[in-house]
């Protein structure tokens, strides 16, 4: 008798950040349309939307928290964090910050020339310097969007002969439909199975590319989020922290 793997989709945003539904909408979408164990909400340099899915999540689907941070040298997916983490510094820094604070990290889209991405030099320079400080967890090789379609092969390439790192796969949505069009296999179900899988590197990416019309549902108001609402939150919380 064959074990089904678990399935988990840990990049994907909310309305607390750039995406098109709420945390409950993504839950129930979750629940009744996909055969996810586990998700992570990843809203960029905002954590509420992982903790708020935690926190609703009880006895429906695992949730693993997360946030995407914007560095330097590219995204960042940091999970088991509690906190924001501040842009624009390096992608070591940011690397070496998560990790102090328990968690572990996912490079996306790697090598992505249409979104902010990190390149080959400086993930072979993380790697390279021997540091499991410094070293990501793992690197996203499926992203079904065109910005991780671009650079699909190349990224696969790049690990398989230099970074040696655990794989991922990731819907990085923003709409709900996207939920899970790309996922991560490992064995077991839940969350403390998927950390055991990815330090034995025992993970899978799986996925299909969206269409090119997909990436035009909602565009306009998805790009809104991004381009104006996003970062309009992101300065009042700077300034109010700063304050």
């Amino acid at each position: 008798m064959t074990t089904r793997l678990g399935q988990a989709d840990l990049h994907m945003h909310s309305s607390v950040g750039d995406g098109l539904a709420s945390v409950r909408q993504i839950l129930d979408y979750v629940e009744a349309n996909t055969d996810l164990d586990l998700i992570a909400i990843t809203d960029h340099d905002d954590v509420r939307g992982a903790l708020e899915a935690r926190e609703m999540a009880a006895g429906r689907v695992g949730v693993i928290t997360g946030t995407e941070i914007t560095t330097r040298q590219g995204h960042l997916l940091a999970y088991d964090v509690e906190r924001r983490y501040r842009m624009f510094r390096s992608l070591r820094d940011s690397i070496a910050e998560v990790h102090d604070d328990g968690g572990w990290v996912v490079v996306p889209h790697p090598l992505s020339w249409l979104t902010l991405s990190a390149g080959h030099g400086a993930l072979c320079k993380l790697v390279g310097c021997g540091d499991p400080r410094l070293t990501p967890d793992a690197i996203e090789l499926f992203n079904p969007s065109i910005a991780g379609r671009v650079a699909h092969r190349r990224a696969a390439e790049l690990n398989r002969r230099t970074l040696n790192l655990a794989e991922t796969g990731g819907s990085d949505a923003h709409h709900l439909q996207h939920i899970g069009t790309a996922r991560t296999l490992f064995p077991g179900r839940t969350p403390d199975d998927f950390r055991r899988a990815i330090r034995e590197r025992t993970t899978v990416p799986r996925g299909s590319f969206w269409p090119i019309r997909d990436h035009f549902d909602g565009f306009w108001e998805q790009q809104w989020r991004a381009m104006v609402l996003a970062p309009t939150q992101k300065i009042a919380r700077a300034l109010g922290a700063r304050e």
